[in-house]
């Protein structure tokens, strides 16, 4: 396993714990939102197979990048924090 696939694991395993926490930290959605997500569901079933599919391989690319984008903002704040770390160690 090379040093950036460590990296790799273990920032996203640091990320699964944190939102596990913000799971389990933030308030209940409330009924309007719920509906809200009903509709939006309910909608994109109802879509003709062509739209439906477009719909959905357009949300799960959207995930997809929104999730690539957290875990290197993650690494590279955790890579900022080791350069701070080192810099207040040599005063």
């Amino acid at each position: 396993m090379t040093d950036k696939e460590l990296l790799d694991m273990f920032v996203q395993e640091r990320i699964n714990m944190l939102i596990d926490t913000f799971h389990k930290n933030k308030p209940d959605k409330s009924e309007q939102e719920e509906e809200r997500i009903l509709q939006a569901e309910i909608f994109i079933k109802n879509l003709p197979g062509n739209e439906k599919k477009l719909v959905e391989n357009y949300i799960d690319s959207l995930i997809s990048q929104l999730a690539l984008e957290e875990a290197f903002l993650y690494r590279h704040g955790f890579i900022d924090g080791v350069k701070v770390f080192k810099y207040i160690d040599k005063l």
